[in-house]
């Protein structure tokens, strides 16, 4: 009989990790929101939903397996899946989809901060490289303890963003019909002509960056139940943050017209305070995300804290850290992406039929 115990603590925490970890840079500026959300109106909160039912099942299902079979390398997942041929190209796509966008998030990092505070770019990227990873080096429990805290405080920024809105809204009610038939003419770019497409595609990218992160966080709960629930958690309240945000952006689309950055214009609208505030979240993001970026592809060469992974994780960071202004790393990911979207279905797939051929539920003992 497997233990059910749960924490109600160690729960939060797993799932403020969760979402901590997809709160990265692209989603605390808006511009992730904007793109596959909001451009679509009123509907981008139905597309929002849409991602909540894939993503409950997908995390659901990665966080209690990690939690039974206990992978020494959570990479390991996708031969579990899809077998070790297939498994071995999922792995490896994987793991540069995951470094191509650490590099590339830390290449913007010193840029972000030079725009917010004018820091010298290069400083600014010294720094989120040597925090992230001095929290690296800790290993993946630290990182979770960590960013499992940051989580949680993310989405309370972003849900006082969204309940302004809210407040706004409800002395103009029509705003949010105004600001639906508007979006099309204002110049957004939009991830996609389909609102509901957008809401799947923005799960199978969330799914493909996470598969290993997701599975580490399932063997640190303390029983499949804690597992599970801090999933279902994790990405309701990551859920919750998106409708939230996508109502500030639509009440205050006149602001955000023509911005790289719409939080902060969003922010600063309501109070300075609250605007200088969310320049602190967004580089917290950064780091964040960046911290656990790294630490998920070193995973694949070593385990955490021994002195291999110490090695690896220093020259990947450097590596990062030169060649990060240097090579069109956004072009690479503007390759890699959407075929991350397409490859996480066919790996969704190979998912759903292991599950319901039953051996997902059998557990190693």
């Amino acid at each position: 009989m497997e233990n059910q115990s749960v924490s109600l603590k160690k729960v939060i925490l797993l799932a403020g990790a969760l979402a901590a970890y997809w709160i990265g840079s692209g989603f605390s500026t808006g511009q992730e929101v904007l793109q596959f959300f909001t451009t679509s109106g009123t509907k981008g909160i139905a597309a929002a939903l849409i991602f909540l039912v894939l993503m409950s099942y997908l995390s659901y299902t990665l966080y209690g397996i990690g939690q039974k079979k206990k992978f020494e390398n959570p990479y390991d997942v996708f031969e579990y899946y899809c077998g070790k041929a297939l498994g071995q190209v999922y792995t490896w796509y994987n793991v540069i989809l995951i470094y191509a966008i650490f590099v590339v998030m830390l290449a913007g990092a010193g840029a972000t901060i030079h725009q917010y505070y004018g820091i010298q770019t290069y400083i600014g990227t010294g720094v989120i490289a040597i925090l992230a990873l001095g929290t690296t080096l800790l290993g993946v429990e630290k990182l979770i303890d960590i960013i499992g805290v940051i989580g949680p405080v993310k989405i309370v920024f972003v849900a006082i963003v969204g309940v302004a809105g809210i407040i706004t809204l409800s002395g103009q009610p029509t705003l949010l019909s105004e600001a639906s038939n508007l979006m099309p003419t204002l110049g957004f770019k939009s991830a996609s002509s389909n609102w509901a497409w957008s809401g799947a595609l923005y799960a199978f990218l969330a799914l493909m960056v996470s598969i290993p992160f997701q599975v580490d966080c399932g063997k640190s709960a303390g029983s499949v139940k804690e597992a599970r629930s801090a999933a279902l958690l994790g990405t309701f309240a990551f859920t919750i943050a998106i409708i939230l945000l996508v109502i500030a952006e639509l009440v205050y689309y006149k602001l955000i017209v023509g911005k790289q950055v719409p939080t902060l214009e969003i922010a600063n609208h309501i109070s300075p305070v609250l605007g200088l505030f969310f320049s602190v979240l967004i580089v917290v993001s950064i780091y964040s995300a960046v911290a656990s970026f790294l630490l998920m592809t070193v995973r694949k060469f070593a385990p955490d804290k021994t002195k291999k992974f110490n090695i690896i994780a220093t020259v990947l960071t450097i590596i990062g850290m030169f060649f990060g202004g240097v090579l069109p790393f956004d072009k690479l990911v503007n390759i890699l992406y959407p075929f991350a979207g397409y490859s996480a279905i066919v790996f969704t797939c190979f998912m759903i039929f292991k599950e319901l051929k039953g051996s997902g539920g059998k557990q190693d003992n």
